[in-house]
């Protein structure tokens, strides 16, 4: 589909046919072998005779063009309007949204097709250090006891005294970091060798947000609310920093097997355009409440807007110590 097709950087997302220059750059004749993309929500035929046969499928079922997991997960958490956001915190993070005005980069993020709006747009950061470098953080300054590590989050101030840190227990994606470290900058934009252990807590996860508040707004993502999921929105601590550092609201709610839950709804989709022969919103399809809860309101914390400056100049130099 458009959505999968733009992921592998092949795709022309303004005019959705594979671009001639990608294409001839990475193999011989592979317009021939990939065929034609569609829209995500066009129906690809009927079912095959092998899943009738083995698993008792009508005939007439109808398959829906497949896509990609991240774009799936969007269709999961029914990210449809412009300026809902996903941050997922597990083994790795990612960030992804709907956006209508795009910015693609050839350093940072990736922009894709919007898989439940053909006319509008995807983005997605993906970073590699998530939750192992915050349990890493956890063993180093709050005696491996998250309860230790929320505390130290709850007890010190937001802005950190302008203590900044960035914390690559492996190499990262976003920012690109082939050589990891730990760096930590005073005030004064020093280098020093450790921060107090409160300090380093908060510096770790202000300053991993703070990244993802840069260089979503350089791909174009705007957020005006947030879904955490995954294993790091359990702690509201982390999630009352992402509150202050984006100033939006924050939801959490069971986003399990988004990915499964949004290939079925986005088959569902595909279905009821097919039934209609034309596109059908996909809220006018996939409906009802969100299942989520609010659990912070957002207010704008003007630290972070005086922050991301000097953030956004030592993440410079944090690049260079370790290209």
């Amino acid at each position: 589909d458009f959505s999968d097709g733009s992921g592998m950087n092949l795709l022309n997302i303004r005019t959705k046919e594979w671009d001639p220059k990608a294409l001839n750059s990475t193999a011989r004749a592979l317009e021939g072998r990939l065929g034609t993309p569609v829209a995500s929500h066009e129906v690809a035929g009927n079912i095959g005779a092998y899943f009738v046969k083995k698993y008792g499928f009508d005939p007439d079922c109808v398959v829906v063009t497949f896509s990609g997991d991240n774009p799936c997960s969007l269709a999961g958490l029914r990210l449809e309007d412009i300026g809902d956001v996903a941050i997922s915190m597990g083994t790795r993070d990612t960030m992804f949204g709907a956006l209508s005005d795009p910015r693609p980069s050839a350093t940072e993020g990736h922009i894709l097709v919007n898989p439940i709006d053909p006319e509008s747009y995807m983005a997605m950061l993906c970073y590699t250090n998530g939750s192992l470098m915050r349990e890493e953080i956890r063993d180093r300054s709050a005696g491996g006891l998250w309860e230790t590590f929320s505390q130290m989050l709850e007890t010190t101030e937001p802005g950190n005294g302008g203590n900044i840190g960035f914390f690559f227990r492996d190499p990262e994606i976003t920012p690109l970091i082939k050589q990891p470290g730990f760096f930590s900058f005073d005030p004064d934009g020093n280098l020093v060798r450790k921060l107090k252990p409160e300090q380093e807590v908060r510096a770790a996860v202000e300053g991993h947000f703070m990244s993802m508040r840069l260089h979503s707004a350089n791909i174009g993502l705007e957020p005006k609310r947030i879904l955490a999921t995954g294993g790091g929105a359990a702690n509201e601590g982390i999630l009352k920093v992402i509150s202050q550092v984006f100033g939006v609201p924050v939801y959490t709610g069971d986003a399990t097997n988004s990915a499964a839950f949004g290939a079925a709804y986005r088959a569902l989709h595909g279905w009821e355009c097919k039934q209609r022969g034309q596109f059908v919103p996909f809220a006018e399809v996939i409906d009802g409440a969100e299942g989520f809860t609010k659990v912070f309101d957002g207010e704008p914390c003007s630290v972070y807007d005086e922050m991301m400056e000097r953030y956004t100049a030592l993440e410079k130099t944090v690049i260079e110590k370790c290209s």
